[in-house]
């Protein structure tokens, strides 16, 4: 009886999903929010910790360009979604490199800057 008991908790806790932490929960919502199509949650745990961070434990010093380039090659998403995906990694399992972390797309801050209804424009 006690074994038949303890093999019913070991298939619930196999069914759990593989990403039940919080930090994978909220990654994974991130990601969802996003609208991009990222596959498998299981598969974008995995690149973000060891694409992403894995490369940047390896050298702290690797350039946006190529997290993003190695993010696209692993995956096969355009350069928008793996630059968001880049970030997003960044953000939820390897923060102490966030200064490192891609700029929204799109996102020029002196462009930005310039206030609403004023003539003058960055260029």
């Amino acid at each position: 009886m006690v074994r038949a008991i303890a093999l019913v908790v070991l298939a619930v806790g196999l069914a759990a999903p593989a990403y039940a932490d919080g930090t994978d929960d909220a990654f994974i919502a991130n990601l969802n929010s996003s609208g991009m199509n990222f596959g498998a949650p299981e598969r974008a745990i995995q690149v973000a910790k060891t694409v992403v961070c894995g490369t940047l434990n390896d050298n702290p010093n690797t350039s946006n360009a190529d997290l993003v380039a190695k993010v696209t090659n692993a995956t096969n998403w355009p350069a928008n979604d793996a630059a968001y995906f880049t970030g997003s990694a960044i953000q939820a399992y390897c923060p102490q490199y966030g200064s490192l972390a891609p700029k929204k797309p799109g996102f020029h801050p002196v462009l930005n800057a310039v206030p609403f209804g004023s003539s003058t424009a960055a260029v």
